[in-house]
């Protein structure tokens, strides 16, 4: 049985449709993340999901139980699930602990206690436990604002763009341990991104969005891999987008004239009996570089952890193409 089953949701306002035929099922202790640009409709599902705002159609449940949407109750939302925005919302004046165990004001003193001490050594928050949230970084009231969202053990976790205030350090410690929580926990989660190095190492599966339609759903290797849109191979990272014609240049055997392929950047493979090519540019990435290569006319982005100069002869050989269409 589905934890959150999600069928041809629509929401609009006016004639501008936001959602468009929406649909998802996640499991118990599966972690979806949901990509797409700046304006695509993402933080707009969560709410939907969470019932803040009422769909026009479309199927919502929960544990295979509707979720009553907000005009049909006094209080919209619903009481397992738990949206974090990307505004923090702490108490200002009260501790990181107190923060987490108002969300258990109505139980006993003894579990509430213990949850919370369980809570805060789960999110890697023991230490600051009694600081005010202006005290900690960012990061950590990050932290805080998820366990205390994890305290009453709801069914399903929404992220509105979880890493957003992060620097890098602190991106990858809050991504492991938001995923050991959750794994821990048995919840259900779905966080929104448009940063798709955000999901790798942490979503189980992906959706990726435009302008409210899905474009894809698989997991994240499938969908890095085996784009079914330009859109799609460019949002999830570096790639060599070429026509049939260019594709012609690089091996012998094409498909139709109006066929796209993609190139991920690690699919070009130095090689001795490779097609000769010239190094055009150079991008230092930390702990590769990124080049422009020319090969019999056609540019490619190239990735190696080697040193070349510009103009610099290599020989690469294409590893791999993706058909897009």
């Amino acid at each position: 049985m589905s934890l959150l089953y999600v069928s041809e949701l629509n929401y609009s306002i006016k004639q501008n449709s936001i959602i468009l035929d929406f649909s998802l099922e996640i499991r118990d202790g599966e972690i979806v993340a949901i990509l797409g640009e700046s304006g695509s409709g993402k933080s707009t599902l969560l709410r939907l999901i969470a019932a803040l705002e009422q769909p026009n159609s479309g199927a919502l449940l929960l544990d295979n139980e509707r979720i009553i949407p907000p005009a049909e109750k006094l209080i919209s939302g619903h009481g397992q699930i738990k949206l974090v925005r990307q505004d923090f919302g702490l108490f200002p004046n009260v501790s990181l602990r107190e923060n987490i165990s108002y969300e258990l004001r109505f139980y006993e003193d003894s579990y509430r206690n213990e949850r919370v001490d369980k809570l805060l050594k789960l999110s890697g928050l023991k230490a600051v436990s009694n600081r005010l949230p202006r005290e900690v970084s960012g990061g950590e009231q990050q932290r805080a604002v998820i366990a205390r969202a994890l305290a009453d053990e709801p069914r399903l976790l929404l992220l509105d763009e979880p890493f957003s205030h992060l620097d890098l350090l602190n991106k990858i410690r809050l991504k492991t341990e938001v995923l050991a929580t959750i794994r821990e926990e048995k919840s259900g989660c779905i966080f929104v991104t448009h940063e798709v190095n955000d999901a790798f190492g942490i979503a189980d599966k992906m959706v990726v969005i435009k302008e409210g339609k899905t474009l894809q759903t698989g997991t994240p290797v499938e969908i890095y891999e085996r784009p079914k849109s330009v859109y799609t191979a460019q949002l999830t990272g570096l790639c060599n987008i070429l026509s049939n014609t260019e594709v012609k240049v690089l091996k012998s055997d094409t498909a139709e004239p109006e066929s796209v392929f993609m190139i991920r950047p690690e699919w070009l493979i130095e090689h001795p009996k490779g097609i000769s090519g010239i190094i055009k540019t150079i991008i230092f990435s930390g702990h590769f570089y990124q080049y422009e290569v020319e090969l019999k006319g056609v540019l490619l982005k190239w990735l190696s952890f080697k040193l070349f100069l510009v103009n610099d002869e290599v020989k690469l050989s294409v590893n791999k193409f993706w058909q897009i269409n």
